[in-house]
Order: C-alpha cells, then structure tokens, then sequence
C-alpha cells in the first residue's frame, strides 16, 4: 500500500513514475484495464518513468477514497475509520525482558508518547533474541553465546530480550537500547536476521552503544546439517547484503557459497 500511495503522490504532483508499477498493483486490486484506459493516459517521460494524465478527476477521486490513498493514517485510531489499522505500526511496545537483576522475565514498555517503564534497572548488556523458542531456553544462552559463538558477554550483568522478530526494530525502542552499552543481536542467520540488524544499526547510528551480530563459529558445520536451502529470491535479498560491514557481507557470501541459511532454533541441537 505504500508504494501505491507514492505513485498516486507522483501522479498528482505531474512528477514521472513507474506506470507499469501503477498498473500492475491497480489491477492486482480488481480495477479492469478498462477502467485504467478511462481514467489515465500515460507518456513516456524524459529520461525514466512515465508522466500520467488524469483523463477523469472525478473517476480518479473516487478510485482513491475507495483505495484509501487518502485515508489519515497518522495513527491506528484514525486509520482504523478506514479499516486499515493494521498499516499503521503500534505507537509504543512491550518488550518480554530477563533482567540481570530479577530471576524472571518482566515487561518494559514504552507507552504511546515515547516514556519507556523499567520494573528493574538495565544492565550493561543485552542479548536481543529473535525467536520466542531460543528465549524459553535462555538459561544455557549466555555460555553458548561465550563458548559457540566468541562473544564477550557478562553473565552477572546481562539482559535478554524477546525481539518478537522485526518488532525489535521499532523506532521508539531507540531510547531503552541507548540504555545500553553493547547489544548482541542473536538473529537467524538469513537475509531477514542482516535486514533486521542494518535497520537496528541505524536506528542507533550515533548512540555510543554497540551493535554486534553474533554468530556460531561452527557455522559452516552447521549449515551441513541444515535442509533449509536457498531459492532465487532469496540469493536475491542476500546479495543486497554482501556490500554491508563485517560481519553481515561475510555472513551473507558463506550463505550464498553454501546454498543454505540457518535459522537460530537449530543452535539448540547444538549442545
């Protein structure tokens, strides 16, 4: 939806756009070629993209109020007049944490103006964890993050999070992960675990706190066992990271030479 909302922005503003692009995702939403004949002409524009004329405004308004082009959707409540709540990312999060400090897990949260709640201190550390599976198994975490994988992380005063996937990388958790001086990202190694971690490292681009990604050191044996092979759209995303910092490039060439991605659960096989 928000690609088609900045090609409907393009058109409105007589910029070029990428007219195929516009048809396709029209028609894929049941409007006829037809309809698209009565209501646009397209030309091809100097240099890339298309100038789109608007042959019928009233047709072109209505087409967009019942595509919700102009829906508010500043915020889920107003989105949700349109139905369309589910576009809009939660104001603030939940974040499932084992303290350093508290033998059980606790919720931080970040309510809807940014003010983020600690039921206890951070810790100096904190091991964010993608999967829920890896969390329930936290206790043995730590030494395999020391042992498997060569990461320096403080047992006495380290925090485990439940990333709940890309939910981690929200921008309001911005100011709980500053609280931090190093976060370990323990992702799927795959191009959603790097996408996730790229999104994270600019998300705190600036913070003094670090951001390691943290891998097996055994990861090509690991791989081996693994069935989890690649298809074509995924040699596609990886490649995407092979221009990124050490570790991810390196990561995401042993990917594509082996065929293979792993996801984290496998780590509890490896005892």
């Amino acid at each position: 939806m928000k690609r088609l909302r900045t090609l409907f922005h393009e058109v409105d503003n007589k910029e070029p756009c990428d007219w195929p692009k516009l048809r396709q995702l029209l028609i894929k939403r049941d409007v006829t070629a037809a309809t698209l004949d009565q209501l646009f002409h397209a030309n091809r524009a100097d240099g890339a993209g298309y100038l789109v004329e608007v042959l019928d405004p009233a047709g072109y308004q209505a087409l967009g109020d019942h595509l919700g082009i102009w829906a508010d959707l500043t915020d889920r409540a107003s989105a949700a007049i349109h139905g369309k709540s589910h576009t809009v990312p939660v104001s603030g999060n939940l974040v499932v944490v084992k303290s350093a400090s508290n033998p059980y897990p606790v919720v931080f949260e970040c309510d809807s103006k940014g003010h983020w709640t600690y039921p206890t201190l951070p810790g100096a550390e904190l091991v964010l964890v993608e999967n829920l599976e890896n969390f329930l198994a936290r206790d043995g975490l730590i030494p395999y993050l020391r042992d498997a994988c060569g990461a320096a992380v403080d047992p006495q005063n380290t925090d485990i999070a439940y990333g709940a996937g890309n939910a981690i990388t929200k921008a309001c958790n911005d100011t709980w992960l500053a609280s931090y001086e190093t976060v370990y990202c323990f992702f799927d190694i795959d191009a959603g675990g790097f996408r996730m971690f790229e999104s994270l490292r600019r998300l705190m681009a600036g913070q003094s706190v670090g951001i390691q990604f943290v891998a097996p050191k055994d990861l090509g044996a690991l791989l081996a066992t693994t069935h989890r092979r690649l298809s074509e759209e995924d040699r596609e995303k990886l490649a995407k990271y092979q221009h990124c910092a050490p570790p991810i490039n390196l990561l995401a060439n042993t990917l594509i030479d082996t065929g293979k991605s792993l996801e984290q659960e496998v780590y509890l096989n490896d005892k």
